[in-house]
């Protein structure tokens, strides 16, 4: 199935998460992960290389030693690449791939590992918590299934071809590795469960679920490429008139619901791109480029719904709405906010001020006020 992933569309984890449909997906690793990853990697194999070269021989079970270094060879060069592949891009069929290589590589070591109870079944757990914990709950369920099968194969070729038997040893060995694997399973069910709290916290405006401004700024940041600065982008920017009033007038729980209320009309009239609350009563959607029809009929709809909840609720509920274009105006959120800002004000400053709703001194958008 095709990744579904969109920079424009992710409302829910725009930054890391990469999704294929609905919450199904993998978590990206930065930079630094993946180096420490394939690091780790390189380590097994010199401990592979080490262990298995000093020993004279090997049970030939279906390779002698030489050709096992071979296979550890076969495997360096694959993790090399790899290596490359995954500075360049994660994807799910890179990740896929990695992990069936070191699956394969430790299910031959196990196999011909002279030991009555061979230490390198211990590089199962590590292929399991180094991928799993890496890339989310659905993958961790993958090789954790590959790593049961590779221990079953492994053990039983060696039972059967390589002339050990079963001992005690064994069977505590057995037991004592599958119930490491599902622990480690149930305790990253958890800790993803709190993982994606946090993200969903750190990015989400708790009032509105529309982005906070951590969120737009790390959307942002995966629509305009530095190394790209043609992209073409629509910045809208609303800002609620007089709601500072509406607060003073009615309390800070109508104000809640009128902020809750507008974003809900904000995000549904923008239908699609990223939309967000960008502080105080000040909201942004980030759009792929519309043209100027398009903004109108968008600017119509806002302005509309507004006007008819504010009638429909008795409460005052008014909107200034400006805009800017990418690369027209700006390669970046912040520079495109500016512009947008500017015509916002132009906009506010042309309606008329309503003599029972006290004015009040507007806030940058940089340093929002917040509600």
């Amino acid at each position: 199935m095709g990744m579904q992933h969109s920079e424009w569309g992710d409302r829910r984890h725009p930054c890391r998460w990469e999704s294929e449909t609905g919450d199904a997906g993998f978590w990206v690793p930065d930079r630094s992960e993946i180096v420490t990853q394939f690091f780790t990697r390189y380590l097994f194999f010199s401990l592979a290389v080490i262990y298995f070269s000093t020993l004279e021989t090997v049970t030939p079970v279906l390779l002698s030693i030489d050709h096992l270094l071979i296979a550890l060879g076969v495997y360096f060069f694959l993790n090399t690449w790899f290596f490359r592949q995954a500075l360049q891009g994660v994807t799910l069929l890179k990740i896929r791939s990695a992990m069936a290589a070191d699956l394969l590589i430790v299910t031959l070591c196990v196999i011909h590992d002279p030991n009555t109870i061979p230490p390198s079944a211990l590089a199962f757990l590590m292929v399991l918590l180094g991928n799993g914990m890496r890339y989310g709950m659905r993958l961790f369920a993958e090789v954790l299934g590959g790593a049961f099968l590779g221990m079953a194969i492994s053990f039983a070729l060696r039972y059967r071809l390589g002339g050990f038997e079963v001992n005690a040893g064994d069977v505590f060995f057995g037991v004592f590795w599958v119930t490491l694997a599902l622990y480690a399973y149930i305790l990253m069910g958890h800790i993803e469960g709190q993982r994606r709290q946090l993200d969903y916290r750190s990015r989400f405006d708790a009032l509105t679920g529309l982005l906070n401004r951590h969120g737009l700024l790390a959307a942002a940041d995966r629509v305009f490429d530095k190394t790209n600065t043609g992209i073409p982008a629509t910045v809208l920017f609303a800002d609620l008139n007089q709601f500072k009033a509406v607060n003073d007038r009615y309390g800070h729980g109508v104000g809640d619901r009128v902020l809750a209320e507008f974003a809900q009309i904000f995000s549904e009239s923008a239908e699609t791109g990223v939309c967000g609350r960008w502080g105080g009563d000040e909201f942004v959607a980030l759009l792929p480029q519309r043209d100027d029809a398009a903004i109108r009929q968008i600017f119509k709809r806002i302005e509309a719904r507004t006007e008819a909840w504010s009638n429909s609720n008795g409460l005052p509920m008014a909107v200034s709405l400006g805009v800017s274009h990418a690369p027209r105006d700006g390669h970046d959120l912040k520079t495109l906010l500016s512009v947008a800002d500017i015509h916002l004000y132009q906009s506010k400053s042309q309606q008329p001020e309503t003599a029972s709703t006290p004015s009040y001194d507007r806030m940058p958008p940089n340093e929002p006020e917040i509600a």
